[in-house]
């Protein structure tokens, strides 16, 4: 990441393509108030990933001291979504004054960032990355059974209290805990099935569900 070159004078020789490699540590000053729930700062610079195309690049941190810093950049420029905002029925697109006009890109990511996190959790943890559909109707389908397997799985903490604890505990710890009723269950269902085909035993189906209960794991 790089600052804008500087301006042409009248010297002789090439100029240079870019200006000066820039940190986010050390050459972005963070905003006096919050924006949002983040300290921000702003500038135009140059990257290798967009070649000699300016971008805008937002830096973010919830402790403008001592807080660990993130990067986003912004190929679209406030200018060119004022007119959008002006429409929004919505705070803060709406009540955004010319000293917040700057930030509007990232206001507008902020709406989409819930999209993102489910998309990764449904990549990274919950495993539903894979497919082996290729015609449209087959991966319309596929989205729409991956989004409602997610959703299914996000609300079962709320409606089950078996799970109640698990609705402020992290993704990894959910996922865990799931897959492990998923595999009791499924010893379950094929002991049950062998105890119905070879000894047609109702005691021992009871017992082996009793067994499986105190251990925590609901049937």
């Amino acid at each position: 990441m790089y600052d804008l070159p500087q301006k042409r004078t009248k010297k002789r020789g090439r100029p240079a393509l870019r200006g000066k490699k820039l940190s986010i540590q050390n050459d972005f000053t963070l905003s006096d108030e919050k924006i949002g729930d983040y300290y921000v700062a702003a500038r135009r610079v140059l990257t290798n990933i967009f070649g000699r195309r300016t971008v805008l690049a937002y830096v973010t941190s919830a402790d403008k001291e001592n807080g660990g810093r993130r990067l986003f950049f912004s190929t679209v420029f406030p200018e060119q979504l004022q007119i959008f905002c002006a429409w929004q029925e919505k705070s803060p697109l709406n009540q955004t004054d010319s000293r917040h006009m700057q930030y509007i890109p990232l206001m507008l990511y902020a709406f989409r960032w819930n999209i993102e996190v489910s998309y990764y959790e449904q990549k990274t943890f919950w495993l539903l990355c894979s497919y082996m559909v290729r015609s449209r109707k087959g991966i319309e389908i596929l989205v729409n059974l991956i989004n409602i397997s997610y959703c299914v799985m996000k609300i079962l903490p709320y409606q089950d209290a078996s799970f109640n604890k698990y609705q402020s505990e992290s993704v990894q710890e959910f996922w865990f805990v799931l897959i492990e009723q998923i595999r009791w269950q499924v010893v379950y269902a094929i002991l049950v099935e062998n105890i119905e085909i070879r000894i047609k035993s109702k005691a021992l189906i009871k017992a082996l569900k009793q067994v499986f209960q105190q251990h925590g794991y609901y049937l």
